[in-house]
C-alpha cells in the first residue's frame, strides 16, 4: 500500500493502480496550482527534477508528499528568492574575475556556473512574461538596459573564446553587475502587475 498527501489529504492506494510515478502525478495535481514540494520516502526531490523520476514505477511501500500551491502567490514568494539570489551572484562576481585574471583553471571552468545562472534567469523572464501577459515593450525602462546587457554577454563570449581572461576579469567586476539591473527592473515590474492580481 502506498500513501500519498496531496497538500495534506492523504491517500492510499496499490502498487498497480499507476504505471509510472508520472501517471500517479497527472491523476492527483491539482488544476490552476503549481508544483511546490515533492518528498518520497523522507527525500526531498527538486521540483525541476520531477520530470525525471516521470518513469519510474512503485514498489509497494512508499510514502508520498506533493505539495501544490496558488500561481500568483508561489510566483511572488519566488521573486524573492531571486531578488536574494541576484545580490548573492553579483557578490560572487569580484572574487570570482580576480580568479579568472590569476588564470585560476577551476575557475575557468566556474564559467559554467555563471552561464548557468543567466540561463536560469532568461527562462523564469520568460515565464513571467507568459504568466502575466506582460512582453518587453510593456516595460520601456528595460530598452536601453536589454542592448547593455546583450553587449556585455556578447563581449564576455569574445573575451571567453579569445582566452582574454583580463579582459573578462574586467567585464565580470564592473559591466556585468550594472547589466545585471536589467533583470532587476524586469522582476521589480513584475512583481507590481502580481501583487495588483492578488489583491
Amino acid at each position: 500500500m502506498i500513501k500519498a498527501l496531496i497538500n495534506g489529504n492523504e491517500i492510499t492506494f496499490e502498487k498497480d493502480k499507476y504505471s509510472s510515478f508520472r501517471e500517479f502525478y497527472e491523476d492527483n495535481r491539482l488544476n490552476n496550482q503549481i508544483l511546490s514540494r515533492v518528498v518520497i520516502n523522507d527525500n526531498e526531490v527538486p521540483v525541476s527534477m520531477v520530470e525525471e523520476i516521470y518513469n519510474a514505477t512503485f514498489d509497494g511501500e512508499e510514502k508520498i508528499i506533493l505539495d501544490f500551491e496558488e500561481l500568483v502567490p508561489f510566483t511572488l514568494k519566488l521573486l524573492l528568492n531571486l531578488e536574494s539570489y541576484i545580490v548573492q551572484f553579483e557578490s560572487a562576481l569580484p572574487v570570482f574575475a580576480r580568479e579568472i585574471k590569476s588564470g585560476n583553471t577551476e575557475s575557468v571552468q566556474g564559467l559554467k556556473n555563471i552561464q548557468e545562472g543567466l540561463k536560469a534567469l532568461e527562462t523564469m523572464k520568460v515565464n513571467l512574461f507568459a504568466l502575466t501577459g506582460m512582453n518587453e515593450s510593456d516595460y520601456p525602462e528595460l530598452n536601453s538596459k536589454k542592448d547593455e546587457l546583450h553587449g556585455i554577454l556578447e563581449e564576455m563570449n569574445t573575451s571567453i573564446r579569445d582566452k582574454n581572461w583580463n579582459e573578462l576579469s574586467q567585464l565580470l567586476e564592473y559591466d556585468l553587475p550594472e547589466a545585471m539591473k536589467y533583470y532587476k527592473i524586469l522582476f521589480d515590474k513584475s512583481k507590481e502587475v502580481l501583487e495588483q492580481r492578488k489583491a
